[in-house]
């Protein structure tokens, strides 16, 4: 299936003038499958996109990740009151993707949060429920949502690779080639 990917979420989420805006400012990439109406849709990403340059081998920590977990929090706890009748747990997804890899003890906290089993780590937890403003069976939903993605390709890797890529399709050196 095919995605509408845009900049931000989507304008047309909703059939009135009422836009959603809480939790805007922490979406980078919204990704649409099927409809770009939260009705009518069978998946949505939203998708931030965090690339560093200077500390690519230092883990993102918990308060790191503040403001980005209380911004999905909040887009998720507005969209649940904005269309109560559209289950959203089975068609949201929140992503963090990032070239620095992500603490591991957060990464087993949202763990076994989404599983609903006793916190390996009860003060990352603490932290997960202080930012997001959310507990018990909520934030368990919330945490099944979530995909944390780190250690990925970084920019500059990624240009390299289009370049070279690129390059075997051309008869000469063409350096606007893979921009283009």
């Amino acid at each position: 299936m095919k995605a509408i990917t845009i900049e931000g979420p989507s304008l047309s989420e909703t059939d009135t003038e009422e836009h959603v805006t809480a939790g805007e400012e922490v979406i980078d990439v919204g990704e649409y499958y099927g409809s770009e109406s939260l009705e009518e849709a069978t998946l949505i990403r939203y998708i931030q996109v965090k690339h560093s340059t200077v500390k690519i081998d230092t883990a993102w920590t918990p308060s790191e990740l503040e403001k980005t977990f209380r911004g999905f929090a909040e887009r998720y706890k507005a969209l649940q009151q904005r269309f109560r009748t559209v289950d959203l747990d089975s068609k949201l997804e929140l992503w963090f993707v990032s070239n620095r890899p992500i603490s591991t003890e957060f990464l087993e906290a949202i763990y076994d949060a989404a599983k609903g089993v006793s916190a390996r780590h009860v003060d990352v937890l603490k932290k997960l429920e202080q930012f997001t403003s959310l507990s018990g069976t909520v934030l368990t939903n919330f945490c099944k949502l979530l995909r944390l993605e780190g250690n990925q390709e970084g920019l500059w890797d990624q240009q390299n690779l289009l370049a070279q890529d690129v390059s075997y399709y051309l008869v000469d050196a063409d350096f606007d080639a893979p921009i283009q």
